[in-house]
């Protein structure tokens, strides 16, 4: 027997393909876990941007219907100006703080009527693709944790095949080596996604 036949040896003994056997279960089932956990967070955003658009449409929805009393107040008011004073006033008591707040600048429905009426649907449809953008940061994350762990279970199958192979036999350390690669790339996959 050799040196470098003692150092193959060594590599892929029993002891190093144990290790890394155990190492990569590990890393695959924290790979999973998190991944799981990932895609919960996810859905959850998800969830949450769907409720959010829904409650913007309603809102977008009940300001249109605002815009349009309001439309018709200040068309009652304006027909009915220096013709029927009291049922011109009914009119104008009946106008929105927002429309009332246009007229004061000199221009009935201007554009930040506009923006007063819808700012609540604006805000509510803001949050709902923030949380949509937060579903898609934890939907790449699920997908960094399954790269993960697709590495791992590569690896993980090649020192379970190298362990099976007799010690004299090259492949038995060149499945080794493989898993050592693989063990380090799966590690540094899983950590790149952890910690961002």
């Amino acid at each position: 027997m050799t040196a470098e036949t003692g150092k193959t040896a060594r590599f892929g003994s029993n002891l190093i393909l144990g290790f890394l056997v155990s190492a990569l279960t590990v890393l695959t089932a924290t790979a999973n876990y998190m991944a799981f956990q990932a895609g919960n967070t996810a859905s959850g955003h998800e969830a949450e941007g769907d409720r959010l658009l829904a409650l913007s449409n309603t809102e977008y929805i009940r300001a249109t219907q605002f815009i349009i009393v309001d439309y018709t107040m200040f068309d009652g008011f304006y027909i009915n100006l220096d013709v029927n004073d009291e049922a011109a006033d009914y009119y104008a008591a009946n106008f929105s703080d927002e429309l009332q707040a246009s007229l004061d600048r000199d221009s009935a429905f201007d554009d930040q009527y506009n923006d007063d009426m819808y700012a609540e649907s604006d805000q509510t449809f803001d949050e709902a693709f923030a949380s949509f953008d937060k579903a898609n940061a934890e939907g790449e994350r699920e997908a960094g944790f399954q790269l993960s762990m697709l590495i791992a279970g590569v690896g993980l199958a090649f020192s379970a095949y190298a362990s099976l192979l007799n010690e004299k036999n090259l492949l038995r350390f060149v499945f080794a080596l493989i898993s050592f690669l693989l063990l380090a790339f799966s590690a540094w996959q899983f950590l790149g996604v952890f910690v961002a």
